[in-house]
Formats: C-alpha cells, sequence, structure tokens
C-alpha cells in the first residue's frame, strides 16, 4: 500500500497532464532558490507541486539527525489555513470558495509540503502548527472561524485539504507529516481540549459533558460581576493557591443555569437545544476568559467549555469552576469526559505520528487530569515533545507534569533593544524551565512593527539565549508587521483597529511573500540556515 506521500504523488501526477493552461499564481519566494520576491504565474500547478513532493520521496527517510526533546533545533510557528494562503486566481479574495480552477486560496497541507524546501533552507528543524482540527461553523468568528473552537478534536480541518486532489483532510495532513519526516523535519501540534465548538456533535452525544442555561439566557453570556473587593480576594487566594473560601458569582448570575437536558434537537442555525425533565428549554452557552474575574478581553463567542465536574451546586461556569477548582468539586470528576480528553493525544500519534504537542489551556484542567492527559501521551510515545502553554519560565511543577518546554515570555520582552538586554542578563539565566524563544507570537504584536534594529537585534538574543528553544512565527522571517490575533499586548485601540474580519487567524488573509523584508530574511537564514546544512 503506498504511503500518504506517495499517493498525494500519483494523484498530482496524473493530475499534471490534465492541466495544462491554469492561470496559478504564487510567491517567487516559494520556488527554488528562494531568493526572489514578486509574483510568478503557472500554467501547470500540479506539475509544480508534483516535482517537490518527488523530490522529498527521493530523499532518504532521515537524511539528518533527528532533533529531540532536548535539542528541537528552530521551530517554525504556523497556522496552515493562513501561512499558504494566496490569491492564486487573482480574484481579490482569500475564502473557503474554491478559486476558477479548483485549486484552494486558502492554505493546505499540499502547499505547506511545497515551503518545506523554504523552510529547510531558512534552518527549521521542526514545524508547530497551530490546532488543525475540524472547527466549528456556527457564530464562527470573522470570515473563515476560529481554529480554537474545535468541533471536533481529532480530525482534520476538511478545508486543509485541494479537493481537485480527491484524497481528504486526513490523508494530505498524514502525506504533511511524512514529508517532514523524510526531510528530518519534526511536527508538533497544538491541540485546545478544554473547550469545544457551540455545533460540537458531541453536544448532542454527551449532553452532561457541558453546562447549560435557560433559552432566554441573552447570547454571548456574559461573565459573571464580583465587587472590588472580591476580586482582590479572589487574586490573592490564588497567589496562595488557597481555594477553600473561594466567593462564588452572584446567586442571579447562577440561577441562568440549569442541570443538562433529557433530549437535544439542533436548530437549524447549528445551535443545540435541550428539554430538561420539566419541560424548560436550555442552550449551551458561549463563554469568556477563564481568569481573571475582571478580565476585559473579548468574550469567547464561538466556544463553549467542557464540564469537567457533576456536582450540582457548581454547575455555572466561572472562574471557581473552570480553572481554580473549588474543593468540593474533587469526587466529582465527569469520568467519562476526562477519559475521552485523556484519549486525543494518544489518538493523534497513532493516527498521524505527531512528534509532539502543544496543550492549549492545561493550565485549565483540574491536577488529576491533567497528569492523567500527559502520562497517557506518555505511554504512546515515551520521547513525545510536551509543550506547556505558559509564561512561567521557573514553576517547578511543570517539569514535574511531564513537560519539556513552556511558551514562556520572551515576547514581553521584545519592545525594545534596552528591554531585551534587561531580560537576557537579569531574567534568562535565572530560567529552570526550556522556553520557546521568540519575539512575537501569533497572539502578540509582531517584532517588525518595533522597527528594523529591534527586529534583527531581537532574532539574534534569541538565537543565544540560555535554555531557550529559537521559534519564528511565519511571517516575522519576510518582516511582516500585520498580527495574527490581539491576545496579548494590545491596546483598546489596537484591538480596535484589528476586527476579526481583519485578523488572519479568524479571516482570509495572506502573509507579504511577494515584497519580503530582505535585510530580516537573509539575517535570519545567516542565523540558521548554515546550522542547518
Amino acid at each position: 500500500m503506498p504511503t500518504p506521500l506517495e499517493s498525494m504523488c500519483k494523484r498530482l501526477e496524473t493530475l499534471s497532464t490534465l492541466q495544462t493552461t491554469v492561470q496559478y499564481r504564487i510567491p517567487a519566494l516559494w520556488i527554488p532558490p528562494h531568493t526572489t520576491g514578486g509574483v510568478r504565474l503557472l500554467r501547470n500547478p500540479a506539475a509544480y507541486y508534483h516535482s517537490i513532493v518527488r523530490s522529498i520521496l527521493e530523499q532518504p527517510l532521515s537524511p539528518q539527525k533527528q532533533p529531540t526533546r532536548e535539542s528541537t533545533g528552530l521551530i517554525y510557528l504556523t497556522y496552515i489555513r493562513h501561512t499558504t494562503a494566496w490569491d492564486h486566481d487573482g480574484s481579490g479574495t482569500i475564502t473557503y470558495d474554491l478559486g476558477t480552477d479548483h485549486w484552494r486560496q486558502t492554505g493546505t497541507c499540499l502547499k505547506l509540503i511545497a515551503l518545506l524546501p523554504y523552510l529547510r533552507w531558512l534552518g527549521v528543524t521542526t514545524l508547530l502548527l497551530l490546532p488543525p482540527t475540524t472547527h466549528g461553523r456556527t457564530h464562527a468568528k470573522g470570515t473563515l472561524g476560529s481554529p480554537y473552537a474545535p468541533q471536533d478534536h481529532c480530525t482534520i480541518e476538511e478545508t486543509l485539504a485541494e479537493p481537485i486532489l480527491e484524497e481528504g483532510a486526513t490523508i494530505e495532513f498524514a502525506a504533511l507529516v511524512e514529508a517532514c519526516h523524510r526531510l528530518g523535519m519534526q511536527v508538533i501540534v497544538e491541540l485546545a481540549m478544554r473547550v469545544a465548538s457551540l455545533d460540537c456533535p458531541l453536544i448532542a452525544h454527551h449532553p452532561d459533558w457541558f453546562y447549560w442555561v435557560r433559552e432566554d439566557v441573552p447570547q454571548p453570556l456574559r461573565p459573571p460581576h464580583f465587587l472590588p473587593e472580591q476580586v482582590t480576594q479572589i487574586k490573592e487566594a490564588v497567589e496562595r493557591r488557597d481555594f477553600s473560601e473561594l466567593p462564588p458569582p452572584p446567586p442571579e448570575y447562577r440561577a441562568q443555569f440549569v442541570e443538562p437536558p433529557q433530549r437535544v434537537l439542533q436548530r437549524s442555525d447549528g445551535l443545540f437545544v435541550g428539554e430538561t425533565t420539566s419541560g424548560e428549554r436550555c442552550i449551551v452557552p458561549s463563554v469568556f476568559a477563564d481568569y481573571p474575574p475582571d478580565d476585559n478581553q473579548p468574550l469567547w463567542t464561538d466556544i463553549t467549555y467542557f464540564r469537567l465536574h457533576t456536582h450540582s451546586h457548581c454547575n455555572y461556569i466561572a472562574y471557581d469552576t473552570v480553572r481554580y477548582y473549588r474543593p468540593e468539586l474533587e469526587g466529582s470528576e465527569n469520568t467519562a469526559l476526562c477519559n475521552y480528553i485523556a484519549s486525543v493525544i494518544p489518538r493523534w500519534i497513532e493516527r498521524f505520528h505527531v512528534d509532539g504537542v502543544l496543550l492549549d489551556m492545561g493550565h485549565a484542567f483540574p491536577p488529576s487530569l491533567h497528569r492523567a492527559i500527559i502520562e497517557n501521551a506518555r505511554r504512546s510515545q515515551p520521547d513525545l515533545i510536551m509543550i506547556e502553554e505558559s509564561f512561567d519560565r521557573s514553576d517547578p511543577s511543570i517539569r514535574q507534569l511531564g513537560y519539556d518546554l513552556v511558551v514562556g515570555d520572551v515576547w514581553h520582552w521584545s519592545s525594545s533593544i534596552a528591554s531585551l538586554q534587561h531580560f537576557s542578563r537579569t531574567h534568562a539565566p535565572k530560567s529552570r524551565n526550556r522556553y520557546l524563544a521568540s519575539p512575537d507570537t501569533h497572539n502578540t504584536p509582531r517584532i517588525a512593527s518595533r522597527g528594523i534594529c529591534t527586529a534583527l537585534y531581537a532574532f539574534a538574543v534569541c538565537s543565544q539565549l540560555p535554555g531557550g528553544v529559537p521559534l519564528i512565527t511565519s511571517g516575522s522571517e519576510l518582516g511582516e508587521c500585520e498580527p495574527i490575533n490581539t491576545g496579548l499586548g494590545f491596546s483598546a485601540d489596537d484591538i480596535a483597529q484589528y476586527p476579526p474580519e481583519r485578523l488572519p487567524l479568524f479571516s482570509g488573509r495572506t502573509l507579504r511573500w511577494d515584497h519580503p523584508d530582505w535585510e530580516i530574511l537573509e539575517f535570519i537564514g545567516s542565523i540558521y540556515g548554515r546550522k542547518a546544512h
């Protein structure tokens, strides 16, 4: 039986004989030797992709020493849908609709495979993929939806496949992983397992795995209001790690919630409606950030939390039920749900042979479930790279849990050269955990927006930080200034400037592939490209 990459190669070869007069535009930078800007017009895109896939298949399985848990080399953080998105047919839009010649405008696994020679030229040894899982469509953010709204935690988003290949997303994603492995590169995936989309089928199959509110409760659900003195009390208790006397939400907020329904139906808009034993109609609410209680970030209108405990008096969503757990919740674990969550990573290992996982919101799992998730993952693959979504480089419990890396906070110190100098001299040497050394992330301002001098200095520092594992956010090597998301380090005015329709995390946007900042690109290549080759 052919491997996924071999199957893709054969299909491309056949397709290359059928499409020979296509008007298909791609950035010239994608084409070796990766030294030209502008756009190239291809008449036979299938032949172009076939030549790259065939050359990868000709490589030995491991042409270079595979990075290990202790040495992951240079990581490239990529959101598949965004990184290789391009207006191939000149329509002027990036949507899920197919182009005039039946090729996708949004990024796909095939296009990322075709980008691997460029990434290798850059010195990349590991891909870190934002969640590639099937995402929800109901109340979707932006024009395309969010990868952090998983409709199915174990399947690949179908729009990451090229329908013209007739292979499907599962095969094409497996081909991507295979291609990386043949080039000696690792693949780490981020998985969002604490939440689900509002149209997740699990809501109908397992209503007891979710929180429910009366159907007349206004949506999106707003967080409970706490008095200033209560907020202070909560933050002090969290700082002490003493959850014995956490202030609950007001009674009127808790009264909105009901117990899981006996019967569930799906409405025409994709939302689920339940009916309790008393005949009351209810819905699964959208949610908000788990902490702090006075958080002011935009509401999470496209997802809901899993209900990890069945305690009848704690059937509401708040900081003390979804992040810092009240003592009375112990012993009321939702066992079937916890078993499901703990089985997700092993399924990814079995199906796709991924090399690592970044666990989104790992901090929001109860300790027992958190341990089970990591233990199950390690049991399936002992050398799996595990990354904790934590900014704390010195928390000893992270290593004890079994993580290899934390996200870290280098981005926080990258606003200026002086700040980076202070970090590298004073804070970095004190790190107890290995961390991702990146001057920006998909949630922060782009480092190029700080100015060329700061950007070059930041990339140089990140390549040398003790305990740091260098990471480049897709597009930052091009001098991209447009953020992917506005999650961290943005003012209210910044956030207003970038609604979801302008953010690549939620909408169809492209990187500046046709006019990169050559000074930044060549500088990064000089640091990492030589090391890789």
